[in-house]
């Protein structure tokens, strides 16, 4: 089986199920109403797509009808007996005279002439129903299936219908190969053979009893066009989604480059605010260490001035912790500590093991450790320990004024 022959079963299966759908109903009264809607000029173009030239044979002559949606008309005769160039010449006369001249030919016999039989097949024939009525044909006609032409058609179903039911329509081959015979001297091409439903130049029944093989192979140059135009559509669209797509991710690599940008800009902001504060640190950390930790001429002068004058030291020693560590002699080491009490300056005296006697002075020795106070708290109890200081001088002034 050839690619067209698969096709060509193909689609005939498909007009099959689309036909025992109530669809072409629908579509049919659809499309009437919507083509009543038209303005007549629109309505007659899309009428001329029914249009077909409709042939017929009687005595002796072939008549050509024109069909259209107001009915069929005759167009003229063509002499069968003369010349077969006269036919062709004749034939092309009328043919020309059409606006559309390139319309479908359908050549046209008496229905009486047609041997119909109505079947009622098996549903799960539909798939090949042509074949099917190929191998009934001999148990439904008198005729086997190579001595005839035949076209069927289907009666509208139910969905859920189990049989299948067809009119199919029979003509011997002999006779009408000898109808197309006569007329072959006007080279008609036929694009199909149907029947008339009543009178000649009536209607017919739509049928296409002329097999494919002989049919005038047609180019269809509007399936053509529509087909480039669904392919060029078809291009544009995945191109569209392509590009759009492409869009997106060069938007979002744009975003996530921006993002990525701007953390690193975050990174390095907060690694120069680091920097700037370690910076900064590190300038003040001399600054804060002075600021924080009293002067070694304070810390002389406040023991030069709490210490009595039979105490001296041995060692003065203050760490990293602002840690004091006094070593040395006294006459009365218990009442240092009292008197380092009393400092501005100092806090937390306290005595380091035990006070013992030095045997060749004769004094105590001493081992006391201090604190630094901070200096905030050494400013405040100085200025404490001034207003004192001022509030004591003025009283004495005052005690000592009446005596003056």
């Amino acid at each position: 089986m050839t690619l067209t022959e698969a096709l060509e079963l193909q689609l005939a299966r498909l007009r099959t199920r689309y036909a025992r759908t109530p669809l072409p109903r629908f579509f049919a009264w659809w499309g009437t109403e919507l083509a009543a809607l038209l303005p007549l000029r629109w309505r007659a173009l899309l009428a001329e797509r029914a249009d077909a030239l409709l042939l017929d044979v009687a005595a002796r002559e072939l008549v050509v009808w024109r069909q259209s949606a107001q009915g069929c008309a005759e167009l003229g005769r063509v002499n069968l007996d003369d010349p077969a160039e006269a036919q062709k010449s004749a034939f092309a006369r009328l043919r020309d005279a059409l606006e559309a001249p390139d319309l479908r030919r359908i050549y046209c016999i008496d229905g009486a002439r047609t041997l119909r039989r109505s079947l009622n097949l098996p549903a799960a024939a539909e798939d090949n129903l042509r074949q099917v009525l190929a191998f009934e044909m001999d148990r439904q006609t008198p005729f086997k299936a190579e001595q005839v032409y035949f076209d069927y058609r289907l009666a509208p179903r139910a969905a859920a219908g189990r049989n299948l039911h067809v009119e199919l329509t029979v003509v011997p081959r002999t006779q009408l190969d000898a109808e197309l015979a006569a007329i072959a001297g006007a080279s008609p091409m036929l694009d199909g053979v149907d029947c008339w439903t009543d009178a000649r130049g009536g209607t017919r029944l739509g049928l296409n009893l002329l097999s494919a093989e002989r049919r005038y192979a047609r180019k269809n140059l509007r399936l053509r066009l529509n087909l480039a135009l669904g392919a060029a559509a078809t291009v544009l669209l995945v191109t569209c989604m392509l590009l759009w797509l492409g869009n997106r991710q060069a938007a979002l690599d744009a975003m996530q480059a921006d993002v990525a940008r701007a953390q690193n800009e975050a990174k390095q902001v907060s690694q120069l605010r680091k920097t700037l504060q370690d910076t900064i640190d590190s300038a003040n950390f001399l600054n804060r260490k002075k600021h924080d930790t009293p002067l070694m001429v304070d810390l002389l002068e406040d023991l030069t001035k709490r210490l009595p004058d039979d105490t001296y030291l041995e060692r003065l020693n203050v760490d990293d912790k602002n840690k004091i560590e006094l070593q040395g002699l006294s006459d009365d080491a218990s009442k240092l500590i009292g008197l380092l009490n009393q400092s501005a300056l100092l806090a937390n005296p306290s005595v380091q093991g035990t006070i013992q006697p030095d045997p060749r002075t004769k004094k105590d020795r001493f081992n006391i450790t201090l604190d630094f106070r901070a200096i905030a708290d050494a400013q405040a109890a100085a200025a404490k320990s001034a207003t004192a200081k001022a509030a004591a001088a003025r009283a004495n002034g005052g005690t000592h004024a009446p005596g003056q």
